[in-house]
Parts: C-alpha cells; sequence; structure tokens
C-alpha cells in the first residue's frame, strides 16, 4: 500500500508526501500516481523530527514566509502573529471568539517600534 502524508505547515499550508509501494503504476509524463488501496494521514504542526527542520512552505508568494514568519493581522489587529493563523482571542459579551484569520497579501508584517 502507498502513503500519502499532508503535513500543515507554521504557515497553514500544506506540503504532502507520497511513499509508493511496489503496487503504485510507474510514472506517468506528469506525476507519479498512487495504488488504489492508499492510506492517508494528517498530521499538524509542528511536524516530527523526520519531516526536517526547514519545512518551508511550496507556495512561490506566501504571504506568512514573505513577511517573515511574524505579521499583523488586517481582521482584528492582532499584532505578532508567529503561526499562519491569527491566535486572537476576543471576548464580546461575555462570548469567547477566535480570529483565526489566516495571513494574508492585506496583513502586515510585524515590526519593532523605533
Amino acid at each position: 500500500m502507498c502513503t500519502e502524508t499532508a503535513y500543515t505547515l507554521r504557515c497553514e499550508h500544506v506540503v504532502t508526501r507520497t511513499l509508493y509501494c511496489s503496487e503504485a503504476p510507474p510514472p506517468s509524463r506528469k506525476e507519479r500516481r498512487a495504488c488504489s488501496r492508499v492510506i492517508r494521514n494528517a498530521v499538524p504542526w509542528p511536524p516530527p523530527p523526520q519531516f526536517g527542520t526547514q519545512a518551508t512552505c511550496p507556495l512561490a508568494n506566501c504571504p506568512f514566509e514573505e513577511r517573515g514568519g511574524y505579521w499583523n493581522c488586517c481582521w482584528c489587529g492582532k499584532e505578532w502573529n508567529s503561526q499562519g493563523r491569527c491566535s486572537c482571542v476576543m471576548i464580546i459579551d461575555r462570548q469567547e471568539y477566535h480570529c483565526g484569520h489566516i495571513c494574508c497579501e492585506t496583513c502586515e508584517a510585524a515590526a519593532e517600534v523605533q
């Protein structure tokens, strides 16, 4: 059986790695496909040590990576987020709300105040 593992990165994007078994069809011109009995796994951040320490986003223009991994949320205003999803927790009328916004092109890079 082939094994397909989807790793969620710090930026909240996903990298998928596939281990092919002997039953997997040979590679075609476009890409290799898994066998018909593939096992799928999902691994949240942080990934296990065997994934490697340099787990970078596969997107060429990842907003999180472009901001150096620290950003200010354009939805709620929370500063210095250090993961791809905003960690702000707001309490409004005794209700707890999680912002959860993912770093986008509109969010600004966090910067030291001079």
